[in-house]
């Protein structure tokens, strides 16, 4: 009896030891702004189903968080999914993992307002700015929507009218009449010159439950009835077309809940931009590399 107590004790010491030996670390870093870089003040972060919030009473470095620090100490080792977030501001999720070798992280979380819409953007000291898009697509006619733009399009102010169709019965006469009634051309603008060193923000307009994808192809003109993807045009039609056969791919960087941030080389000269996940073309943007 006695042999087996002591036997007991034993074990029971072996497993107290493993449990006081677990490794442990500390994971600190700043919450930023993802367009600034700035840090943000009094950010809340969790990992989640743990202990570990900024929230808790009885966390230690409010002064820190003041300054967009935080610092979880005595973390075990392992994978963890980790959350930032901010009134009135869209929050990121996270994940890290350390090691017994590495039982210590220092990272970078970014967050961005909620009143940014979606789009594409360029970063800085004052904030986002955004690139408007302001080229029609073919989204309608063409089966894929990367395949160009038309070098002229309708207004879109209901000044002009599109041009009736002429009645056979009516003969030659009405439909030449016909012709002349034509809308109101507004041409495409030209593309919007970028730097060679692409660096951008997209903001997705739903979330993204599979990888987003970017890539630039050369645009090249052309009459849209001789496109393989485009139908119901007349033969003088012309438009910019994407070189599919050249394309680019461009690096995609998550940064937050549908924020993604884009790099990468432009090749020089006209390109269409693309923007695509789940093998559906999201946007495309026209730009051109001098």
């Amino acid at each position: 009896m006695k042999k087996q107590l002591i036997t007991v004790c034993a074990a029971a010491l072996i497993a107290m030891g493993v449990t006081g030996c677990e490794k442990t670390g500390t994971i600190e870093g700043d919450v930023c702004d993802a367009f600034t870089g700035k840090p943000l003040e009094m950010p809340t972060v969790w990992m989640d189903s743990t202990i570990f919030s900024t929230l808790k009473e009885k966390y230690k470095f409010k002064q820190e968080l003041r300054k967009g620090h935080f610092k979880f100490e005595k973390v075990p080792v392992g994978t963890y999914k980790m959350l930032a977030g901010r009134s009135k501001y869209i929050k990121s999720r996270n994940t890290v993992t350390t090691t017994e070798e590495n039982p210590d992280l220092s990272l970078t979380l970014y967050i961005y307002s909620d009143q940014i819409d979606p789009g594409l953007y360029t970063g800085g000291n004052d904030g986002p700015t955004k690139l408007s898009n302001q080229w029609v697509i073919w989204s309608t006619q063409c089966d894929e929507s990367v395949a160009g733009y038309r070098l002229a399009f309708p207004q879109q102010d209901g000044s002009a009218k599109v041009p009736p169709k002429a009645d056979k019965k009516k003969g030659k006469k009405a439909a030449k009449k016909a012709k002349k009634v034509d809308a109101k051309l507004t041409p495409l603008p030209a593309p919007r010159e970028m730097n060679g060193k692409l660096e951008v923000f997209y903001r997705n307009a739903s979330s993204v439950t599979t990888p987003l994808l970017a890539k630039t192809y050369p645009a090249v003109e052309g009459a849209v009835s001789a496109h393989k993807d485009c139908k119901g045009f007349d033969g003088d039609e012309k438009g910019i077309f994407a070189d599919v056969s050249k394309g680019t791919s461009l690096n995609v960087t998550y940064i937050a809940e549908n924020l993604f941030k884009i790099t990468g080389d432009l090749p020089k000269g006209k390109q269409i931009i693309q923007f695509s996940q789940d093998g559906k073309t999201l946007q495309t943007y026209y730009f051109e590399v001098k």
